[in-house]
């Protein structure tokens, strides 16, 4: 939903015009409900037939000719019978999936121009449709299921066991139509999905029919357009500094764009970096049936698993998967100049961003993006925790009681390998509550030290060393603090700067510093015996899933209880990884006391299969009483 020609060198939402068909200017259809292709990415357009399944083409073997813009390809069908008997439509439907919300007030069915060839009938009027029903909706969730069992069911229109589904917008029912071209008008509105109808002349059968194009029609400009940038080669492995933001805002007056300061639109940008140059990871199997990474131009070369029989075996297509090794997660919005992305150390980096507007008419346009980019202080800065009088916890899990003050021990070490690292002399603790700083240890071994300064801020402290670390100095430091853990699960982030360049900060990344603190990470876990006023007992069956698409152990079922529910409470169940990245979010709703239960099935929000590994699920209750969350351990393997 981007414009990048309307203003040479400049990004904007795309801008809908009466007399434009948004179909043709939107790029990279894709065909099916669930699509095969590996470059698909969640906001590309899709159009299907019927249920989109794959092994039912019917008629029509290839949607994306009727998005085409082209009449002379269309498809006609003769006596064909569309309903009854499972797998059934009841009728023929298609839907189109526009990618992301637009404000839309028309909807065009063009047949072909011409005669055919078989009956040397004119396709207009005689290849019309009678009846039609023209839904939509914004709702993801709703489009995406289907409905496969008989009559009784909301929103399932026939008693008969089929699968079609009217979305929850209606805009048009048809019973007698003498158009052959299907003009649907209706009001100004914002819709993501359109589902066309096609009902049969008479039970469950067309006499026959053609369709060349499906047209859409919309006026104003986007609500919500992102961009997103090639990968970009820095060169050499550096630290990211502040982002520079050049942001115009305009309106629409007729035939004109005029300056809008006071517009109420928006812009974010968020970062990540990596250490290779794909954020992709792309896997086939090895004997054994396990995952493995292989490169993008071996991928393509490789037998598709499409059906869930298909071999998990050498050779074929496996996983496609964000890069989480090599690529850090993408960093916190950034809505104004001088603001700091917060990301890994990395030598290839992507840029998201983000435009949003609450006004039909208005925009803003993105100018420029400059980020700060600056050598590395070490060639890595690792940190681990530990609470106070439990250095070495069980699982190397570090476990407090959730909003009690804890004292913790921070250690830092630097690792230098080029001649122009010159460390730092500043620490930055970055904590999900206010913090106290305790003590300072510095150098091997040990030895108690007296920072310059210490400064509070709202979630954390800096500290100001009295010696700066680095290849000659000494390479590591002991902070004690205390802080409190509100949350389920917080990581006590840490960045190293240089006094003189505050700007360009280096983060420090999870692992081993020493051996008195046996945990090797920054994340701190509340323990479930702190979280028991509402949320009662969470349990995941199976605890290692295998979403291989053989129907064993594809899901895992998360259980959990509600204590003290007097009205309904609002449920989120997430899964981070280890790292505390998160992969997948359901809004489960209102749901009162009792035992409930949801699936996941091993897919990131982009339906992409998580990596093999650790994650945890994490359950939040929003009630009256506050918020309160309780994770627990789920392995996926192939």
């Amino acid at each position: 939903m981007t414009d990048d020609a309307a203003a040479p060198g400049a990004i904007q939402p795309l801008e809908l015009k009466p007399d434009q068909n948004i179909v043709t200017r939107l790029p990279n259809w894709t065909r099916y409900r669930e699509p095969i292709d590996m470059h698909y990415r969640e906001g590309m357009p899709r159009v299907w037939r019927g249920i989109g399944d794959i092994a039912r083409p019917g008629h029509v073997t290839l949607e994306t000719e009727f998005i085409d813009g082209d009449i002379n390809t269309f498809s006609i069908s003769r006596g064909y019978v569309a309903g009854g008997g499972k797998g059934g439509v009841w009728g023929e439907f298609y839907t189109l999936d526009l990618g992301a919300q637009i404000p839309v007030d028309r909807f065009v069915l063009v047949p072909p121009d011409g005669v055919d060839p078989y009956y040397q009938d004119p396709y207009r009027p005689n290849y019309k449709f009678n009846q039609y029903q023209l839904t939509a909706s914004n709702d993801k969730a709703l489009v995406e299921s289907q409905v496969e069992t008989a009559g009784g069911v909301q929103g399932v229109e026939c008693a008969c066991p089929d699968y079609y589904q009217s979305l929850d917008i209606p805009l048009a029912s048809v019973n007698q139509n003498f158009d052959p071209v299907i003009n649907v008008v209706f009001p100004l509105q914002y819709l993501r999905f359109l589902r066309m109808r096609l009902i049969p002349d008479s039970y469950g059968s067309f006499n026959r029919f053609a369709i060349a194009d499906f047209e859409v029609y919309g006026r104003g400009f986007v609500p919500k357009a992102t961009w997103e940038s090639e990968v970009i080669d820095l060169g050499e492995v550096v630290n990211l500094g502040q982002v520079v933001l050049g942001i115009s805002k305009w309106r629409r007056e007729g035939d004109r764009l005029v300056p809008a300061p006071e517009a109420e639109v928006g812009v974010e940008v968020k970062i990540k970096t990596g250490l290779d140059d794909t954020p992709i990871a792309y896997h086939s199997y090895n004997d054994l049936g396990e995952p493995v990474e292989v490169s993008q131009a071996a991928y393509e070369g490789m037998k598709p698993r499409v059906w869930p029989w298909d071999p998990a075996a050498v050779d074929w297509q496996g996983p496609i998967s964000d890069d989480r090794r090599n690529w850090s997660f993408r960093s916190a919005p950034i809505r104004s100049s001088g603001e700091h992305p917060r990301v890994p150390r990395g030598r290839y980096l992507q840029v998201q961003v983000l435009m949003e507007t609450q006004g039909l008419w208005e925009f803003a346009r993105v100018d420029s993006v400059g980020i700060e980019a600056a050598p590395l202080l070490a060639e890595r800065v690792v940190g681990e925790v530990a609470v106070l009088g439990a250095l070495q916890p069980q699982g190397h899990l570090v476990q407090v009681q959730a909003g009690e003050p804890t004292e913790f021990l921070y250690d830092i070490r630097a690792d230098f390998a080029a001649k122009g690292q010159v460390g730092f002399d500043a620490v930055r603790v970055l904590t999900p509550a206010t913090a106290e700083f305790k003590g300072l240890w510095m150098g091997e071994p040990w030895v108690p030290d007296t920072p310059d300064s210490v400064v509070a801020e709202a979630q954390g402290f800096v500290v100001y060393l009295p010696q700066r670390v680095s290849q000659a100095n000494g390479k590591r430091l002991r902070l004690q603090l205390e802080t409190a853990v509100y949350g389920a699960s917080e990581e006590l982030g840490a960045e190293i700067f240089e006094r003189t360049a505050p700007s360009v900060l280096q983060e420090v990344e999870a692992g081993d510093v020493s051996p008195e603190l046996g945990t090797d990470q920054l994340r701190v876990v509340a323990s479930g015996a702190s979280l028991l006023t509402v949320l009662g007992k969470v349990e995941a069956r199976p605890q290692v899933i295998t979403p291989q698409g053989d129907g064993i152990n594809d899901r895992v079922q998360i259980g959990y209880t509600l204590f003290r529910v007097l009205v309904a409470a609002q449920v989120k169940v997430e899964v981070y990884t280890l790292g505390g990245g998160r992969v997948w979010c359901l809004q489960a709703g209102t749901q009162g006391a009792g035992t409930h239960v949801v699936e996941w099935d091993g897919r990131d929000d982009q339906r992409k299969l998580v990596a093999p590994g650790m994650y945890l699920a994490r359950v939040q209750v929003e009630t009256d009483q506050g918020v309160l969350a309780k994770i627990l351990p789920i392995a996926v393997t192939y």
